[in-house]
């Protein structure tokens, strides 16, 4: 039995870096059409990777069964996994793969029916793309649920917020400054200005008056 060919690594999964959504997309592709035409590896090709993580812990990952190894040799032809972004592209890949297959409440976000093996939403991509991957090579999955604003992580309120202030009720026998002017108005004409027909009998009662002086 022939030892496989390993690339090692001075870091862990969990130091691979984000990777652009549209990178995502494309290796996703290129993973369906390699599965499509039964894409194998062939010798020289990197057929698994070891990690050598902070505390000098080693890490080994295998490619050994068939789809696996289909998805390194895809993602090796198109991006290259001895560098960085391959890496990062097919363990996000692989870790991506393992999250649908378990997380129930992602099944809203993909399809199996498309012509290219899957449709994904962008969040789901999006979120792949960016979401830090554990030591093990796996996302997640509170973290991942809570970066998509999925469930009760997502409705915490950041510590930066600040409450809204309660806006103060009116009183209900509150008068508006409109209001009061015209209450004012009111009593100054029943106190001072006399009405049209208060004018009128003050004068015939004068009239009235002058008459009985003359006749006297």
């Amino acid at each position: 039995m022939t030892t496989p060919h390993l690339h090692k690594l001075d870091f862990g999964p969990e130091d691979l870096p984000p990777i652009s959504p549209l990178d995502l997309r494309k290796a996703w592709r290129a993973a369906h059409v390699a599965a499509e035409v039964g894409l194998a590896m062939e010798p020289g090709d990197v057929e698994g990777v070891t990690f050598r993580h902070r505390n000098g812990a080693e890490t080994k990952f295998v490619f050994a069964d068939i789809d696996a190894a289909c998805w390194a040799a895809a993602v090796d032809r198109t991006y290259d996994l001895r560098t960085v972004t391959g890496l990062s592209l097919l363990f996000r890949l692989l870790a991506l793969i393992a999250l649908m297959a378990d997380a129930q409440w992602l099944r809203p976000f993909f399809s199996l029916t498309a012509k290219d093996g899957a449709s994904l939403d962008p969040l789901l991509l999006s979120t792949a793309a960016s979401q830090p991957l554990s030591s093990g090579a796996g996302f997640n999955a509170l973290s991942f649920k809570a970066a998509m604003g999925i469930g009760e992580a997502a409705k915490l309120p950041s510590p930066a917020a600040k409450p809204k202030a309660k806006s103060k009720p009116t009183p209900t026998n509150a008068r508006s400054p409109h209001g009061s002017a015209k209450a004012s108005r009111k009593k100054q004409t029943k106190s001072g200005t006399p009405k049209k027909g208060q004018s009128k009998s003050a004068k015939g009662k004068s009239r009235k008056t002058q008459s009985r002086k003359s006749e006297r």
